[in-house]
């Protein structure tokens, strides 16, 4: 039986590289086989290792996508958070600036002088 690589324990950023680590392992295998489809029998270890390490290599990709999607969500919340609290100090300040206009009159003034 050939040797195949560890399935990691915990899970970092580095799912991506060993996704492709898995395809190039797949694809050694797969070199290795004289005539797969010729065996005797359709399912040989050689095939379910490809197979394994294949499904394997999905599931890492897929996995760094979900990390992807994470820490796109984690950027999203922070970014909500920060406006959120932009818009509280604009409205803190909004009011004074409504009170330093004259006569509380929170209309523009004309632009120019009206013609009569």
């Amino acid at each position: 039986m050939t040797d195949q690589p560890e399935f990691p324990h915990s899970y970092d950023s580095a799912d991506r590289a060993m996704g492709h680590a898995r395809v190039e392992f797949a694809e050694m295998l797969f070199a290795e086989a004289s005539d797969v489809g010729a065996a005797p029998e359709a399912a040989t270890e050689l095939t379910a290792q490809v197979q394994a390490s294949a499904l394997l290599a999905l599931y890492y990709e897929m996995r760094h996508g979900n990390d992807l999607r994470e820490a796109q969500i984690r950027a999203l919340d922070a970014h909500r958070l920060a406006l959120a609290e932009h818009t509280d100090r604009q409205m803190l300040e909004t009011p004074a600036l409504l009170g330093a206009v004259p006569g509380g009159d929170h209309e523009l003034p004309p632009a120019r002088e009206p013609i009569d």
